[in-house]
């Protein structure tokens, strides 16, 4: 069984020859640390590229879809710690390059719904000649052959921005995005709704073009809980995820929700907006997979959940301790994609994390006994 045909058989909640096996980004600094340990060349630390895919034995590889509106880069500052910047969405950041942790944002690209009409809707153009999404992409039938290739090694997604990720970047962070939310929720609602639109056509074409299914980043919480109530996700985000969703719904494609936080409150209505997988399960800040499976088992499929801490200070036993027990109540009947619980820290040594990789291959197998 090749990792397309085992991914396609977990996410649709049935056993494959053994449980799924992905995971995210890697911090600053760390792939220096791994290189002394022996990590060969060439592989980044981005969404691990596909050296990397194919060195640890992963099972998705992602396209990433670039769905900025596109403006030209600004460069104000260089260092040798940091960068500033105006980017893609018109925001300015200042950008740490030896430091893990978010870019600082230093001035939005937009502070109303006014300017949103103005600098960013005309440029949600799925249609541009120079998008992957658009029919007149010179290089479209060149797109469509790649997914074609890494199918033959790889479950494929197309990785999209969500709604709340991007107005916070347009708005210049969490805060002034949740203030629109509860001083102008109808001007929330319209660029939801716009965003959504814009990515609902993007992801019609990346079906066209063969894609296996969405991954929508869009963190909607944090250790202590969502940043908005269940109430305000319904009536404000829920309609714009499920625009989203639609179009791979209706081709019965796996619609992949990321979101860091404990969202626990929210999960119920991630589900009714059409997300049939949650990622990454931050186990940190209380999301529990053996939980979840209890509660949503056969309705919503599960990735992540292997606590960095343990795999940073734990000791090899307390690694294998942590994949079984997860793995001993998640796998069976499928649904269980095993990945780390947020990007993989600089605390995490190259030989405690192959030996994760070992533990998780050993006693991973269906069917589960553990």
């Amino acid at each position: 069984m090749n990792s397309r045909e085992r991914i396609i058989r977990i996410l649709n909640f049935e056993e494959a020859d053994r449980v799924g096996y992905v995971d995210a980004d890697l911090f600053p600094g760390l792939l220096s640390s791994w290189r002394s340990e022996g990590l060969p060349e060439g592989i980044e630390g981005t969404w691990m590229n596909i050296p990397g895919l194919r060195y640890f034995g992963m099972d998705v590889y992602s396209i990433w879809f670039n769905a900025s509106p596109g403006y030209d880069t600004i460069l104000y500052e260089e260092t040798k710690d940091y960068v500033v910047t105006r980017g893609g969405s018109g925001s300015k950041y200042k950008s740490w390059k030896t430091q893990p942790g978010p870019p600082l944002r230093l001035d939005p690209a937009v502070r109303n719904l006014e300017e949103f009409k103005e600098r960013i809707e005309p440029l949600l153009d799925p249609d541009d000649m120079r998008r992957l999404s658009s029919p007149k992409y010179p290089y479209r039938k060149d797109l469509k052959e790649v997914i074609r290739k890494f199918q033959e090694e790889f479950f494929v997604t197309v990785n999209i921005p969500g709604v709340i990720e991007y107005s916070m970047d347009l708005l210049g962070g969490l805060a002034p995005l949740l203030t629109l939310m509860m001083k102008e929720p109808s001007s929330a609602s319209y660029m939801f709704n716009s965003i959504a639109s814009f990515l609902s056509k993007v992801g019609e074409s990346f079906i066209e073009a063969g894609v296996d299914g969405v991954w929508v980043f869009d963190d909607e919480g944090y250790k202590d809980g969502p940043y908005f109530s269940p109430k305000v996700y319904v009536e404000l985000v829920q309609p714009a995820h499920r625009k989203i969703c639609d179009p791979f719904r209706k081709e019965r494609l796996p619609r992949i929700l990321h979101t860091d936080g404990n969202v626990n409150a929210l999960v119920p209505h991630f589900i009714d907006a059409g997300f049939t997988a949650l990622h990454p399960l931050e186990a940190k800040s209380g999301m529990d997979v053996r939980e979840l499976k209890e509660k949503y088992d056969g309705r919503l499929a599960l990735i992540g959940n292997i606590d960095t801490r343990v795999l940073s200070f734990g000791s090899l036993e307390d690694i294998k301790n942590e994949v079984r027990s997860k793995i001993s109540i998640a796998a069976p009947g499928g649904g269980y994609i095993i990945s780390s619980d947020g990007p993989v820290p600089s605390t995490v040594s190259l030989s405690k994390y192959r030996f994760f990789v070992e533990v998780v291959k050993k006693y991973g197998c269906y069917p589960i006994r553990i």
